[in-house]
């Protein structure tokens, strides 16, 4: 079991963007929950099932996608360490 099973598209904020990454060329889309949760036959859909059913936006590739939740906040280094 990961996050992808355990979330349905309506537990997640409509503004909440999800990247879309292709298996194939590595080519990336983003889209925002609020899109894909206004799509009757999605909205009630496991992480993973919306996952599986979107594919590459590249021209000729249609290849498979992994999802991931994009975050705009920059990525910082560890700051914990011994006082």
């Amino acid at each position: 079991m990961n996050w992808k099973n355990e979330l349905q598209l309506n537990d997640l904020d409509p503004d909440q963007v999800l990247e879309f990454m292709c298996k194939i060329c590595g080519n990336t889309h983003l889209k925002r929950a609020a899109e894909l949760q206004n799509e009757i036959s999605q909205s009630f859909m496991w992480l993973d099932q919306v996952e599986n059913d979107e594919h590459c936006k590249k021209r000729g590739c249609n290849g498979s996608t992994l999802m991931s939740v994009y975050h705009k906040s920059s990525t910082s280094g560890f700051a914990g360490g011994l006082a």
